[in-house]
This record gives structure tokens, sequence and C-alpha cells, in this order.
């Protein structure tokens, strides 16, 4: 039992400032934040440490970190819903399921991959971790989101006689 004690501290030793930057990334410089985030990836690399195999690579090592780290945020990130939708200048500022049926109402134009965009921006997720998601390169989300928007706003002018 005390090997299992050693190989976590020596884990966390060896990737505390990796985890601290993440998590200072994703808490966007604020200093409580950061630090109640690197108390839950602790909290969560705790739980999962029979996960690990034992003499893995520092690489492996810090993917797996690195994939506790994601999946604390994306917890998080769930639990705190925005009350209004925005997309590149089409603001909704109403309850979330209100915004979110008028935004899916402009909508009517969308294809499948571009309506999937939508919805993963409306949860909230970046476009790098959309990219990852959909198995595609941001520059491509990028470009699927701009066709996207311009959709959109065609739906609404079209739909309000602008």
């Amino acid at each position: 039992m005390s090997g299992q004690y050693d190989d976590f501290d020596r884990l966390v030793q060896r990737h505390k400032s990796y985890i601290r930057k993440i998590c200072w990334w994703y808490a966007g410089g604020d200093e409580e934040t950061c630090t109640d985030l690197v108390q839950c990836v602790l909290e969560q690399l705790w739980q999962y440490r029979d996960k690990l195999r034992k003499g893995s690579s520092e690489l492996q090592e810090r993917l797996w970190v690195k994939y506790h780290c994601r999946s604390v945020f994306s917890h998080r990130r769930r639990k705190k819903r925005p009350m209004a939708a925005s997309i590149d200048g089409v603001e909704v500022a109403a309850p979330v399921e209100s915004a979110r049926e008028t935004l899916l109402d402009m909508a009517d134009d969308l294809n499948e991959r571009e309506r999937r965009l939508l919805q993963l921006l409306l949860e909230g997720y970046q476009q790098a971790e959309i990219a990852e998601m959909m198995g595609l390169k941001v520059k491509n989300v990028s470009q699927i989101r701009f066709r996207m928007v311009e959709k959109m706003r065609d739906t609404y002018n079209r739909k309000n006689n602008i």
C-alpha cells in the first residue's frame, strides 16, 4: 500500500507545474479559481491513481494527467450554463432555453455538421475542443463556423424581412 502513496507523490511532484499551468489557463488567471481547480484535479488523480500503470513513461503520465484535467474542466463546464447565447454578434439576452430555441430556429438552412457545431458552441466548448471532438483541424472548425454564422444571418434577415 505504501508503494501507491510513493508513486502518487512522485507523480504529483513531477507534474505539479504542468497541472498548475493548465488550471491557470482554464481559470483565466483567477487565482482562487485556479487553486480550486488544482484541488479538484488532484482529487480526481488520487481517485484514479490505480488506473495508471506502474512503470509508465513520463509522456504517458503527462497524457493521463491531461486527460483527467480535461475531465474535471468538462464536468465544471456542464454545471455552469450560460444565461444567454451569443455567436458572432447574434446575441439573444433571454433565458437559456428560449435563447437556444431562437438560435436553433435560425438554423433551418444548416447541414448536419454545422448543426453539431452550433450545439457544441451553445454547450460552451472552445473551437480547439470541438475540433478534437469532431476529428477536424481548428482551422476547419473556424471555416465551418464562419459559413454557419453567415447562413444563420441570412435566415434571420429573410424571416424578419431585413
